[in-house]
């Protein structure tokens, strides 16, 4: 179905929301990706449970596999420039593996 397809993007129903996801297939540095979202008025993603994990792995290895191939992903979690610190979803939250 997308063999040929240059780019995927797909929503989902998780936990009452919908969440979307979307690769073209580029290799861009976690910044760079960053930065591609917030033009899109986007996040990277912000994996908080197991349904949107569940959600996320099914995309990245099913529905856009042949976009990604090999390709590693970006998702939305980062540390701040010190010493131990703990990791942080780009909304802010903590990441729960503190």
């Amino acid at each position: 179905m997308f063999a040929d397809a240059k780019e995927v993007s797909r929503c989902y129903s998780v936990n009452s929301d919908s969440v979307c996801y979307y690769t073209d297939g580029s290799v861009l540095s976690w910044d760079d990706a960053k930065e591609f979202c917030d033009s899109k008025n986007a996040t990277l993603p912000i994996i908080t449970d197991d349904d949107i994990d569940n959600v996320f792995q099914q995309f990245v290895g099913g529905h856009a596999n042949n976009v990604i191939r090999d390709k590693s992903v970006w998702i939305g979690a980062h540390t701040q420039p010190i010493a131990n610190s703990s990791w942080h979803w780009v909304d802010g939250s903590a990441s729960g593996n503190d």
